[in-house]
């Protein structure tokens, strides 16, 4: 019996009905408060995540300015990949909403992005690979840690020797998050019981899940990235960390 949630789905409904704040939940970002300008600041936030991430990479393992080819996990609307691809000859998007890959293809056919492609899954991803550059930001948190850990897997699958990896999860939360977690093993089969017989009807929830770091830190290592970087980051008191690597050459 299992009270795993079909993120999927919530996340094709959020980009069918409000994508620019599902990526960033502020409410200037609702779609009935989405005007032009406001669109493009949306957008032009991402130009600044991006350059954070490619600096850390630089500093920490020398990256290069720029790149062959990369990838970003959980694409979204495009916020991330439009810069990522403007610092690479190639660019790929995954992210499983059908109707989010739909705004971000409107977003790169505006800016005449042509070298990018979005598919939904790393697996789809890896036709175009390996990557030098792969990132994710604010995604693994909002997919449960089984699903998540089979796609990092996939996903350093396909980084090539000597690239780079940018990746963001969650792996605590502050107390007054936690109470639907800590309430005891039996609280907590009686509360899986009720979700397997009695559903949550309505799509498009955000979901927030933590990651058992040690896991993650030896499914990198394993992958060939055994040596790494983190920087910790809270979002509303979800904590977790940003991690920087590099996989090993030859």
């Amino acid at each position: 019996m299992s009270s795993e949630r079909d993120t999927d789905s919530d996340w094709n409904q959020l980009g069918a009905v409000d994508p620019f704040w599902a990526v960033i939940t502020d409410e200037r970002f609702r779609a009935d408060k989405m005007d032009t300008t406001t669109r493009e600041a949306f957008y032009e936030s991402g130009f600044g995540n991006v350059d954070q991430f490619h600096t850390a990479l630089k500093h920490y393992f020398s990256a290069p300015d720029h790149f062959e080819a990369c990838l970003d996990f959980g694409a979204g609307v495009g916020r991330l990949l439009v810069p990522m691809a403007k610092r690479a000859n190639h660019a790929v998007g995954v992210d499983i909403a059908d109707s989010m890959r739909a705004v971000c293809q409107t977003r790169l056919d505006e800016l005449g992005l042509t070298a990018v492609e979005l598919v939904a899954t790393p697996k789809a991803a890896a036709a175009f690979g390996p990557f030098d550059w792969i990132n994710s930001f604010i995604v693994l948190q909002h997919i449960p840690p089984a699903r998540g850990m089979e796609l990092m897997a996939d996903l350093l699958a396909t980084l090539r020797p000597g690239g780079f990896l940018s990746l963001q999860l969650t792996s605590f939360r502050d107390a007054h998050l936690m109470a639907q977690d800590t309430a005891g093993p039996v609280r907590k089969l009686l509360r899986e019981v009720r979700a397997s017989l009695f559903p949550d009807p309505q799509l498009g929830q955000i979901s927030m899940f933590d990651y058992d770091l040690g896991q993650v830190l030896a499914l990198l290592t394993r992958a060939g990235c055994p040596r790494f970087v983190l920087e910790h980051t809270d979002h509303g008191g979800h904590h977790g960390f940003m991690i920087y690597a590099q996989k090993v050459a030859g």
